[in-house]
């Protein structure tokens, strides 16, 4: 219930959160909202594998941790799959991805805990590997350091009474 409530505040019309956010970093309402949605995505799935993997709540022990670690292993594959890149190349790196994000889905939802665990054999090593080919692939630039430039007055000015007349 904890997360399908802060779902909520994330999913349309009135996603407080992105309103909060959009404000804060001057940005499109619309772009905000579509964004905290999508790094929320994975962790929203685990609201459905509760409903496959329920040792998770109701048996204390071994068979909860496994179904715990499942699950994890199958969100950790999913997001993945969602925001990162295995190669450079756009046309064989969705397919790849798509892979990987039903593999994951497999291991969180399929019944057979058996087979839950001989998929998440595989996923865990894709995982570590999407991983570390992002970090590669995705690094971002080094940038060059640029002077400081202080703001002008005015600038400040108008910034501080903004937010005299927030308050």
């Amino acid at each position: 219930m904890f997360l399908l409530s802060v779902w909520g505040e994330l999913s349309p019309p009135t996603s407080l959160t992105a309103a909060v956010s959009a404000r804060i970093a001057n940005a499109s309402f619309l772009r905000t909202m579509y964004e905290a949605l999508k790094i929320c995505a994975p962790i929203t799935f685990m609201t459905f594998a509760i409903f496959a993997r329920s040792e998770m709540v109701i048996s204390p022990g071994f068979a909860q941790v496994v179904a715990t670690v499942l699950v994890l292993i199958g969100t950790s594959g999913v997001a993945v799959a969602m925001f990162g890149r295995f190669l450079a190349r756009a046309a064989t790196d969705i397919p790849v991805r798509c892979g990987l994000a039903a593999l994951s889905f497999v291991v969180m939802l399929h019944p057979s805990q058996t087979a839950a665990m001989l998929v998440a054999a595989a996923v865990v090593p894709f995982t570590l590997i999407g991983i570390w080919r992002h970090q590669s692939l995705a690094a971002p630039g080094i940038a060059q350091p640029s002077e400081a430039v202080a703001a002008p007055a005015q600038d400040v000015a108008a910034l501080v009474a903004e937010a005299k007349r927030e308050l």
